[in-house]
């Protein structure tokens, strides 16, 4: 009877261990920021053309700044350049499809993007000497406030480039990138057959025990 009873405590440990390990539904919250692009707005001959599924931003140069007198792009990698300078336009973006997501009160819907059940919508405040745009994170119905600042992109791993800055002509603007970095762990498929053998072995104890 005593071994019984340690046997089921055993059990009833590892049965709680497996059920509070398992994640829980999360919201993209957690990102790195990294600069992508600065300059004077409308007088900037490089801006932001697209973003893709890994998170790579591609930067589009106009006429007259490239060694052919031609369009140019520009790859960057968590902010940094890699691989040469292309006069061919690299495609496969994932920039997201607009969509209206629910809103706080207050707030003066301007433009919002989704993809993969992410969302980032931008809105105005209905407030005397507000800024123009302002960046909310979804998905509905939780939203929260990100930055301020114009919303260009969003990819289907909740990556997305925004702007700060250059609300007026010839003023100053710097380009961002937030890296989702949020993610549901530990692994379900691990926790699931961890769990099967410890109770696997704890019964197999019971029985060597009895």
């Amino acid at each position: 009877m005593r071994v019984f009873g340690r046997w089921s405590s055993a059990a009833f440990l590892a049965i709680t261990i497996c059920f509070f390990s398992f994640p829980t539904a999360c919201h993209a919250d957690t990102y790195q920021i990294v600069p992508v692009l600065s300059g004077s707005i409308y007088f900037s001959p490089i801006r932001v053309n697209g973003i893709t599924t890994s998170g790579a931003v591609i930067l589009r140069s106009n006429i007259g700044t490239c060694p052919n007198q031609s369009a140019c792009y520009f790859t960057l990698v968590d902010g940094q350049q890699v691989g040469p300078v292309s006069e061919t336009d690299p495609g496969n973006y994932d920039n997201g499809t607009p969509c209206t997501p629910n809103l706080s009160s207050g707030a003066t819907f301007i433009s919002a993007l989704c993809n993969n059940g992410y969302e980032v919508d931008q809105t105005g405040l209905d407030q005397p000497g507000a800024l123009p745009v302002q960046l909310f994170t979804g998905p509905d119905p939780v939203a929260d406030f990100f930055a301020d600042g114009t919303l260009l992109d969003l990819n289907s791993s909740g990556d997305f480039v925004y702007e700060v800055g250059g609300f007026k002509v010839g003023q100053p603007f710097t380009d961002y990138e937030a890296i989702d970095l949020t993610s549901d762990v530990p692994e379900p498929a691990s926790l699931l057959l961890l769990c099967t053998g410890l109770l696997g072995g704890f019964g197999g104890l019971r029985r060597r025990l009895f």
